[in-house]
């Protein structure tokens, strides 16, 4: 049988209203996180995790224990906890700190706003296939540069990525015609 059918399987037999499922997930659950590179994607793994178990169904009139909440939320609180905890950055895991001299930085003529939107258009066309926008989108604004700006705010740049103005938008595709006309001339 299936790794997964058979995790599946035993999911369903377990329920989180018996004691078998509180080390069962909590070996499980501390087996994805160690699995995880960085702590970004250790992160996704736990929200993921989260959703998955707030969709588990539970045996109605059935509690572990009484006294307590169901074990579904005292699952889901452990998860918020680690979650808070690693976006503390009190983990013992160092994440590289990549420090760039301006020098070594890609200079470009766009601004944050068709940057950020090009760099959609390579997310979404599969072009960049990381599977987290945020990693990627801190090591863009620490190696790019504008005309405007030497350092490129994180900030700045994830929400024209995730919100690109009609006016960008305009833009940009007025950019890819002029790149096909070019791209003629080759």
């Amino acid at each position: 049988m299936d790794f997964r059918v058979c995790l599946r399987v035993l999911k369903n037999l377990l329920n989180f209203n018996e004691f078998g499922f509180i080390d069962f997930e909590s070996e499980r659950l501390h087996g994805l996180i160690e699995a995880a590179q960085s702590k970004a994607e250790k992160i996704s793994t736990l929200r993921y995790e989260q959703k998955t178990i707030a969709q588990y169904p539970e045996k109605l009139n059935t509690v572990y224990d009484a006294s307590m909440p169901s074990l579904k939320e005292q699952v889901n609180s452990w998860i918020e906890a680690e979650i808070k905890f690693l976006e503390n950055g009190l983990t013992t895991e160092k994440e590289q700190t990549v420090s760039i001299d301006t020098g070594e930085k890609i200079n470009t003529s766009l601004s944050v706003a068709k940057l950020a939107l090009i760099i959609r258009l390579l997310v979404v066309d599969k072009i960049i296939i990381n599977r987290t926008i945020a990693p990627m989108l801190r090591v863009i604004a620490k190696m790019v540069t504008t005309l405007q700006k030497d350092e490129i705010s994180f900030g700045s740049l994830e929400t024209k990525y995730h919100a690109p103005d009609k006016a960008t938008i305009t833009a940009v595709r007025d950019m890819l015609f002029k790149w096909i006309n070019i791209l003629g001339k080759l």
